[in-house]
């Protein structure tokens, strides 16, 4: 791959050991490590991953979304939501698709769309 076509890719990786408060508006596919307090709204079809360092204290809008770390607010996920064993999400979830994996720590109220 030469650097016109790395140019080209969407994606946006949130480093691990980063601490960014205020609101994002993102394209692509976003890697989270890092904590996060305010609202990330991902505005094209892509996913969204919270890996287990990355905490997000605000709204989340997005396409596909992954959770590893932690949530603590207001979740859309136009498509679907994967809540995996690690993760501690609290807040209000609304997806079209909700997967929770055993183990996760959960206080939500959560609606799936038709």
């Amino acid at each position: 791959m030469d650097f016109s076509e790395f140019r080209n890719l969407k994606f946006n990786v949130l480093g691990d050991s980063s601490f960014i408060k205020g609101s994002l508006v993102l394209k692509g596919d976003v890697t989270i490590a890092s904590s996060i307090e305010g609202d990330v709204c991902v505005l094209e079809e892509g996913k969204t991953t919270i890996e287990r360092s990355g905490s997000i204290n605000g709204e989340l809008k997005a396409f596909d979304v992954e959770i590893f770390g932690k949530f603590n607010g207001k979740l859309e996920a136009q498509g679907k939501l994967t809540i995996r064993s690690s993760a501690e999400v609290s807040g209000q979830i609304k997806a079209q698709d909700l997967c929770i994996y055993p183990g996760a720590h959960l206080e939500m109220e959560a609606h799936t769309q038709d």
